[in-house]
């Protein structure tokens, strides 16, 4: 008996047309959002000399999307997502050129600048389930992992270069450049979305009740399922434990390495880098290498990797760590990712991710501002001693997880139908 959840190799889904030019948008949108995400809390830490300001770059990013998630999810299966996506990214623009406007206008208050980040997140939380869950209209079912996986390839790449690219802007052009750039690539998305025919597949599902209800729905489907629901957690230990690393890479170039935006952004391009050549282990078949080994894998190296960052004192030596923690954690959030998609029913595929990714969303700006806090009162060092050593903890504690522990993500696609009425 052949295994029909079988992958083929990760690139080969760019074979699919349509795959391609969301794939390659989506690539050049993230670019640009990475160059975004690097230039404010540059500039912020600039204006300010404060961690917290970071961390609240960070809040007001998350915060809107956090609060706007179960109705993004509620519309990724109620609508055509390839519409839902279109309205969402022309809004995402929108905030996008306001905040480049906002810059070219001269303020250099914090509340200036972080007034269009809360509006691009926004948009943010109406669109990621449907951007999440239109990978599923666009490939067959044999490839989905291997396109999930692919999409993280393509946000990686962004996360590497985007930083980069910024670094660099800084360094000779200042940050209007990196916040036009992160505008007009809105642009390329929408043109995209508008050329692309989706599979289908997608059922519209006639959703009678409120938005909170049909987020309780959700989750009690979630609960129903151990796999689903220690994928969730995985994400929720890796948005709060390790994510910070981004933000507070920030932190360590001023006042560990003391160097400058150029290798600030190198710091955050060998966390994606990192990212991506680990991609391989996601890529490969579940007999190959399961989900539940891949998440495993993330916690203990990005547990690692943070211990070890903080310890480390010289730049050139941490970088290559850097590239390791990068690698383990995207096992983990890419993993727990792959592990929802592969096994949430079709007609609650939209409502599920909105719920992962709520609470993803929501332990960011945690980690962020606990990082940001912690940093400012004793140093940003200790702080990520202590993700370490908790990321340890709670790998233990999901490795007991009742219901078999983490091998419940290897668990099969929910093909259940959906319950009358």
């Amino acid at each position: 008996m052949t295994d029909s959840t079988a992958t083929p190799r990760a690139f080969a889904v760019l074979k699919n047309r349509n795959f391609a030019t969301f794939w390659s948008a989506a690539l050049v949108s993230n670019t640009g959002m990475w160059m975004s995400n690097l230039t404010i809390p540059f500039v912020l830490y600039q204006i300010t000399g404060s961690a917290v300001w970071v961390g609240f770059f960070a809040l007001a990013n998350f915060v809107p999307s956090i609060l706007l998630a179960p109705l993004g999810g509620v519309l990724a299966d109620r609508f055509d997502r390839r519409k839902v996506l279109i309205f969402t990214q022309m809004g995402a623009a929108a905030a996008a050129g306001s905040l480049w406007l906002v810059w070219l206008s001269g303020v250099r208050e914090p509340i200036g600048l972080l007034i269009p980040v809360m509006f691009s997140g926004v948009f943010a939380g109406l669109n990621m389930a449907s951007f999440m869950a239109f990978i599923n209209d666009l490939v067959p079912r044999n490839q989905l992992r291997a396109a999930v996986t692919l999409n993280s390839i393509q946000f990686n790449i962004a996360r590497a270069f985007g930083p980069l690219m910024a670094g660099a802007l800084l360094l000779v052009a200042g940050p209007a450049w990196a916040l036009f750039i992160n505008f007009a690539s809105y642009v390329v998305v929408v043109f995209a979305l508008l050329v692309i025919r989706a599979r289908e597949t997608q059922q519209l599902v006639k959703l009678d009740h409120h938005v909170t209800r049909q987020l309780v729905n959700a989750v009690r489907y979630m609960w129903g399922h151990a796999g689903i629901k220690l994928a969730v957690l995985g994400g929720i230990v890796g948005g709060v434990l390790g994510q910070p690393i981004y933000s507070m890479s920030v932190v360590l170039a001023h006042t560990v390495y003391n160097v400058d935006e150029f290798h600030y952004g190198l710091l955050n391009a060998a966390l994606s880098i990192g990212a991506i050549l680990s991609i391989p282990l996601l890529a490969g078949g579940a007999k190959r290498f399961p989900l539940s080994r891949a998440v495993g894998w993330g916690l203990a190296g990005g547990a690692g990797g943070l211990i070890t960052i903080a310890i480390l004192q010289d730049y050139w030596v941490a970088l290559p760590v850097f590239v390791f923690t990068g690698a383990s954690l995207i096992l983990v959030m890419a993993g727990t990712n792959t592990v929802i998609q592969m096994i949430v029913r079709d007609d609650l595929r939209g409502r599920v991710l909105a719920v992962r990714q709520m609470t993803f969303m929501a332990a960011v700006p945690v980690g962020s501002m606990l990082g940001g806090i912690t940093s400012d009162l004793i140093g940003v060092q200790p702080f990520l001693m202590a993700c370490g050593i908790t990321m340890l903890v709670a790998l233990v504690a999901m490795r007991a997880f009742p219901q078999r522990g983490l091998v419940s993500m290897d668990d099969p696609h929910d093909a259940s139908p959906a319950p009358a009425g």
